[in-house]
């Protein structure tokens, strides 16, 4: 059995502005832009973390008081509460957008809910040093460094935690596993991730795939092509998942399968990004 990918659907399209939504659940909303010009006013949301992952051109990211150019393969996570805005830089910008949890975003976009969004306290909103922003392919925290693996860990804030892996040609990752708590997703760079899944299902993901594990899935994964992967990981909820990887949470939310496998395969959401 082989999970297949599914539609998005379109939020917007016209000059300038192409949107569409490829993830809306609970624990979060997954948007892909085609952007040009400025973004909203500055803001905050009380209840989630915003963060951008640009794919192609470059945003200027407004954090505070200070703005920071963020190019391409970029991560950004600004928590609740951190006064933010953005608009694009020099012309057109590809990129995506994480709200974790979602806070009915996608109903938010198709106009028929309130979004939690709102304008910045009078007296400014929390350190904006608590949002990150993150180059990909050097800049983070080291986790992994030896031959056929590299993982380092962009973000860890309560909402998400972001990672940057580099397996190499059969490098396997977690045997089938669940988390009780939070969802696990993947973004595809380079290269093929294989997703193991209960009931001999698998996802072959190959460079422009997002991948949502929710609750109770049973899954792994590995690189089982012939040439290295890369790929974004993301834990949503955090639960601890920076710790962990240091070895400080011992308890963090991994755990073996059920006897039962538990969750059906099917619950899990495969996009392609282009």
């Amino acid at each position: 059995m082989r999970v297949e990918a599914a539609s998005r659907e379109l939020i917007a399209d016209r000059p300038g502005r192409r949107i569409e939504l490829l993830v809306d659940d609970e624990a979060l909303a997954v948007t892909h832009f085609r952007y040009s010009g400025d973004g909203p006013p500055p803001h905050v949301h009380h209840l989630h973390a915003d963060c951008f992952f640009v794919l192609e051109g470059a945003l200027r990211m407004r954090v505070g008081e200070e703005e920071r150019l963020v190019e391409p393969l970029s991560w950004v996570q600004v928590p609740h509460d951190v006064v933010h805005t953005f608009a694009t830089a020099g012309g057109e910008a590809t990129f995506l957008n994480v709200h974790a949890p979602a806070c009915d975003f996608g109903a938010y976009l198709r106009g028929s809910a309130p979004f939690d969004q709102h304008d910045p306290h009078a007296g400014g909103g929390r350190d904006p040093s608590l949002a990150t922003v993150r180059r990909l392919g050097g800049e983070g925290e080291t986790i992994t460094d030896r031959p056929g693996r590299r993982l380092t860990l962009l973000a860890d804030t309560e909402e998400i935690a972001a990672t940057e892996s580099v397996y190499g040609p059969g490098e396997q990752g977690p045997d089938l596993h669940v988390h009780r708590e939070h969802t696990d997703a993947w973004v595809v760079l380079e290269g093929t991730l294989t997703l193991r899944l209960r009931d001999d299902a698998s996802i072959e993901a190959g460079p422009g795939t997002l991948v949502v594990v929710p609750p109770h899935v049973a899954h792994g994964f590995a690189n089982e092509g012939e040439v290295a992967t890369r790929f974004l990981n993301l834990h949503i909820p955090s639960c601890g998942f920076g710790a962990y990887l240091r070895g400080d949470h011992p308890g963090f939310d991994q755990h073996e399968p059920p006897p039962d496998g538990r969750a059906d395969p099917s619950a899990v959401l495969v996009r392609a990004l282009a």
